[in-house]
């Protein structure tokens, strides 16, 4: 399934993150973002984990927490082992 362009400018990250949630495929999407301690300061999250998308942020499950994470610490989104969204180096 084409989702969308690899590395678009076109598509805000919350444009793409709906876009597979609406169509049922955000389960086999993951999420890399910015996480500071964690090898590389990286972290994926699992779609199937991600239970709320809101235009700023998005929460996710991690153990028996929910945790809230803002869109500016996206680093990419994965679709089926490819990237479908980067976010864009300064």
């Amino acid at each position: 399934m084409n989702i969308i362009p690899a590395v678009s400018t076109i598509y805000m990250v919350f444009q793409v993150l709906n876009k597979l949630k609406w169509t049922g495929e955000l389960e086999n999407a993951e999420v890399v973002i910015l996480h500071r301690g964690a090898p590389n300061n990286e972290k994926t999250i699992s779609g199937k984990d991600i239970t709320e998308l809101k235009k700023g942020y998005f929460c996710y499950i991690s153990g028996n927490r929910e945790i809230h994470i803002p869109h500016h610490r996206i680093l990419r989104v994965i679709y089926n082992g490819k990237v479908i969204w980067e976010k864009a180096h300064k």
